[in-house]
């Protein structure tokens, strides 16, 4: 039998549609994003293809950058003051050079896929 059919990867017409929504999605949640980020001493850049999700990465740019969970609350907060929810699944993960990963979930099926680098000098290497 073959592999599984996964309509997010599978289907172009779904695919072109997600990609629409995420595309909007980014376009309401990223300047806000970006502000919440800025409080907590980080900058974010957006990467990816933005077909099936959002692939943000933080990147710690002030001196007093604050610990990576108080940056994920607050882009939570924005969120979910926007969409009306959002959470976090699963547990960190460990990515090369020191960045840590996270999935938030928002309505409609999109998920933002968060890559944090670390704070150097802050015991968080």
């Amino acid at each position: 039998m073959s592999e599984s059919f996964d309509v997010r990867k599978d289907c172009p017409i779904q695919r072109k549609a997600m990609g629409a929504y995420v595309a909007s999605l980014l376009e309401d949640l990223l300047p806000p994003m970006r502000v919440a980020a800025r409080g907590c001493g980080y900058a974010i850049t957006v990467h990816g293809s933005l077909c099936r999700d959002i692939d943000l990465v933080a990147v710690p740019w002030a001196s007093n950058a604050q610990k990576p969970e108080v940056l994920v609350d607050r882009l939570l907060g924005v969120i979910a003051g926007t969409l009306g929810r959002a959470c976090t699944i699963g547990k960190w993960s460990d990515r090369p050079h020191g960045r840590r990963s996270l999935t938030i979930i928002t309505p409609g099926d999109a998920e933002i896929d968060l890559s944090i680098m670390p704070l150097v000098g802050k015991g968080e290497e």
